[in-house]
């Protein structure tokens, strides 16, 4: 199941609503849906058909149908569960692991959430009470309302639009977020009155009100690090690679993987490979460039990569070329309709393209990458910072009055030495944090926004957020505290959201195995010397994985998954900025200066500036707002699958 939803009332439950709102998630279950109904409570699921293809869809009960549940995502060790329930009892219907919940909730209450390992959100109601919860690291959304005293949630924000009572009302404290980091983090949705459960959180309702809690939490406590050995850690990380990858391919029907080339999508192929053989589908997403002109040289690295991956390994390979033409200015506006947020995230156009195809190729169910780089310190920038870290170890009074001075008369290509040098200055740790992950830096607010005043207010709220995660960390190392907020923040908030959204507008669930909570804690729990040096990244992980792939996959740069934004911002999405980016249509919306947003659009035009966060931030959230707020731009559903692959 994969698309939730309901409504509880102090009083009678709202049916009809209840099935608008079933209406509006067909996309996240096109195999079926079903509604329970009781006096107080409402809420029904829809299904993509992935485990026990026979089992009915939508709301699954316990023997005696006290306990009801509606859900979403996978549980990779129900087998193990309902083997350890059977034994004490209780009586199983289907193979699905939907119905392991209710009887783990008899047995164990609220304690079951400690004992599943997968991807989820549910909701679960034992006549009392409604228990709401989502997966530890957040692979799955969860949105809620309190309105008038009655509560309402579902998978997708735009499912309780269908409220009358949704009020619309922007939240300027989640704008703010999502200007400077380009997401909003939890319980901040664009709307002031609905909310978001964020990752490793229940909620429980009941007729006295709402009580919400955390039941796990990433931690990093460097004095408590496990003490193994460098060659102990390395079989530690393939070990749990290995069976966490085996997890991620329990399904009924077929599975494939988003192959980047990459070593993260690569190590996957790999494993995979050795359990489905000839039988796993391989999928890469490149662009419509001509072959061997400089645009395909420096935007197609992926396709080559992962092309030696799939010849590897003996994968059906499949790759998908994004036009560059009048197309993309078509596509965006749904793809803005499917995100459900305003989300700063270009590459959700190739995370939709590639899923259409994967469907399109009846693969329904995909593994992907996520949070190997959060988790075992992937990214430039965590490299970056360490080397600023060894930096800052020379006395200040040497720094400032030979380095810096030394640093600023060298040549242009002494330009990362000379940007360290800068950040050296930075006392304050979230500016420290924000030079690294800021989209748009928060002082650019007061020549943006029309009311200066709120600016200021959030912004010293945004920096309050980000130092909560910053601080959480027992460590010495800052890059640890960068990864350890990214995990929490932007993995959960963005790269999760972009993934599950794109994906589930074409029916396609995505599993991530590096989001396996064991593997999690397994690399949280690792010394920061066997992840990250000032020369290399990912370093256990890559030696987890030595043997499997080629030397060209296990040196190559890193490459974000990114697409040509900026070129498409000057050509095929330009239609799209004249109508939704104008002086008059930003006036009419009336949060931003248009006389900034044209000077931001015509700097990165005239190849000035690169404005490509700003502007791409301001497009969509134009876009988002004449769809969620003004109405319009009127969108009935997700473009289908077989419209993104021509």
């Amino acid at each position: 199941m994969c698309g939730i939803y309901g409504h509880f009332s102090r009083n009678i439950s709202d049916s009809n609503l209840v099935k608008l709102m079933g209406a509006s998630l067909v996309h996240r279950g096109p195999d079926g849906q079903s509604i329970h109904q009781e006096p107080h409570l409402t809420f029904g699921a829809t299904r993509l058909a992935i485990i026990d293809l026979s089992a009915p869809p939508g709301v699954l009960f316990n023997e005696n149908r006290t306990v009801a549940v509606a859900f979403n995502g996978e549980i990779y060790n129900h087998q193990a569960l309902r083997a350890e329930l059977e034994a004490k009892g209780h009586c199983f219907a289907t193979r699905t692991d939907t119905e392991v919940l209710v009887h783990a909730y008899e047995e164990w209450n609220i304690g079951l959430l400690e004992r599943l390992r997968g991807m989820f959100a549910f909701a679960l109601w034992d006549g009392a009470q409604l228990l709401l919860a989502r997966d530890r690291l957040g692979e799955k959304p969860l949105y809620y309302a309190e309105w008038d005293g009655d509560f309402y949630f579902a998978s997708e924000l735009k499912a309780l639009l269908r409220s009358p009572k949704a009020q619309r009302c922007l939240n300027l404290q989640a704008l703010m977020c999502y200007l400077t980091l380009g997401y909003a983090p939890p319980p901040l949705t664009p709307f002031e009155d609905i909310h978001k459960l964020g990752a490793g959180e229940y909620l429980l309702v009941t007729a006295q009100g709402l009580r919400k809690a955390r039941y796990w939490q990433a931690k990093v406590d460097q004095a408590e690090r496990r003490a193994l050995p460098y060659p102990e850690a390395v079989r530690s990380v393939r070990k749990a690679l290995e069976e966490a990858v085996a997890n991620c391919l329990i399904s009924d029907v077929p599975v494939g993987i988003f192959l980047s080339g990459g070593v993260d999508s690569s190590a996957i192929v790999a494993l995979a490979a050795r359990q489905l053989g000839a039988r796993l589908h391989t999928f890469t997403v490149g662009y419509d460039f001509p072959e061997g002109s400089q645009n395909d040289l420096k935007f197609n690295v992926d396709v080559r990569y992962a092309q030696l991956i799939a010849q590897r390994y003996g994968t059906q390979h499949h790759v998908i070329r994004i036009p560059q033409d009048e197309r993309l200015a078509q596509r965006l506006p749904y793809l803005v309709y499917s995100i459900d947020e305003p989300n700063v995230q270009p590459p959700m156009v190739q995370v939709a393209h590639v899923a259409a195809l994967a469907r399109q190729n009846g693969v329904p169910v995909m593994l992907s990458g996520e949070a190997a780089d959060e988790l075992f310190f992937g990214y430039e920038y965590y490299r970056l910072d360490h080397r600023l870290a060894q930096y800052l170890k020379v006395p200040a009074l040497l720094r400032h009055h030979v380095l810096d001075r030394l640093l600023k008369r060298l040549p242009q290509r002494f330009s990362a030495l000379q940007n360290l040098a800068k950040r050296a200055q930075l006392t304050d740790p979230v500016a420290r944090y924000l030079t690294w992950t800021q989209l748009m830096a928060p002082e650019r607010y007061s020549s943006l926004l029309r009311d200066q005043s709120a600016a200021q207010v959030q912004q010293q709220a945004l920096y309050a957020m980000i130092s909560q995660w910053l601080m959480a960390p027992r460590s010495d190392h800052f890059a640890e505290r960068i990864a350890y907020a990214d995990l929490n923040l932007n993995m959960a908030e963005n790269l999760n959201m972009r993934l599950d959204k794109m994906s589930m507008a074409v029916s396609v669930e995505v599993r991530s195995p590096f989001q396996d909570y064991r593997l999690a804690e397994l690399a949280l729990s690792l010394p920061f010397s066997y992840k990250l040096s000032t020369q290399r990244t990912k370093i256990v992980l890559r030696d987890a994985v030595r043997d499997l792939l080629p030397e060209a996959i296990l040196k190559r740069p890193k490459w974000g998954f990114f697409p040509p934004a900026a070129k498409w911002l000057r050509g095929a999405l330009r239609p799209l900025l004249e109508r939704f980016v104008s002086p008059s249509a930003v006036a009419k919306v009336g949060l931003f200066k248009p006389e900034a947003v044209q000077e931001i659009v015509e700097a990165h035009h005239t190849s000035q500036r690169y404005e490509l966060w700003a502007i791409w931030g301001l497009l969509v959230f134009h876009i988002w707002h004449a769809i969620y707020v003004s109405g319009e731009l009127t969108l009935e559903s997700p473009l289908p699958a077989a419209q993104l692959l021509f």
